[in-house]
């Protein structure tokens, strides 16, 4: 029976554990959003909701202290009280989500996407402005690297005494190169050289 067995220890030793609950609340804090399985996501959840509460009651040198406690990053821990905490000042709870995405391949755990509720949209990557003004950039580079090598192809080849018995020993078909590391004795013709 699991009695007073509160949390799932994700089959680690205790400092295996805390620094895999860890290692996901700093990815959520600098990422905003990370692809992980449910397990995880509703463990590093309990952690992001106490560091961001920890970032909005107070922006104390003690509060910054216990966020490093956890974090072991200062940037992050600046980043934490300056731009994450801010975005939550009318939320009393529910600074994060969980939102179920697929089933993983190899071992089919359930794969959830772990996101802060209300994310900031200059941290997300700038979509294109204008989607015709990107095909016509694509058009304009494919059509530069095709003139590039059709110009390459009509350049004359150089011609010398000493180009023709290069070229004579490029025409020569050559032999296909034999696997190393003793492979030999999978194939069942002998060696010829």
């Amino acid at each position: 029976m699991r009695h007073r067995h509160k949390t799932q220890k994700l089959s680690r030793f205790s400092s295996y554990y805390q620094a895999t609950i860890r290692s996901l609340a700093r990815a959520v804090l600098l990422h905003q959003r990370i692809v992980t399985t449910q397990v995880r996501a509703k463990l590093a959840r309990q952690l992001v909701d106490r560091l961001i509460t920890l970032g909005k009651r107070a922006d104390s040198l003690a509060a910054r202290r216990q966020a490093y406690a956890y974090l072991n990053d200062h940037r992050l821990v600046s980043r934490l009280f300056g731009e994450v905490a801010p975005m939550f000042t009318e939320h009393n709870g529910g600074f994060t989500r969980i939102i179920p995405y697929k089933r993983r391949r190899g071992d089919n755990a359930q794969l959830v996407v772990l996101e802060l509720s209300s994310q900031k949209e200059s941290l997300r990557p700038a979509a294109p402005k204008d989607k015709q003004e990107e095909k016509k950039r694509t058009a304009d580079r494919v059509r530069a690297a095709l003139q590039a090598d059709r110009e390459r192809d009509a350049a004359p080849a150089p011609k010398s005494e000493d180009a023709a018995p290069e070229a004579e020993a490029a025409e020569e078909p050559k032999k296909p190169q034999r696997p190393k590391g003793g492979f030999d004795k999978f194939f069942k013709k002998k060696k010829t050289e």
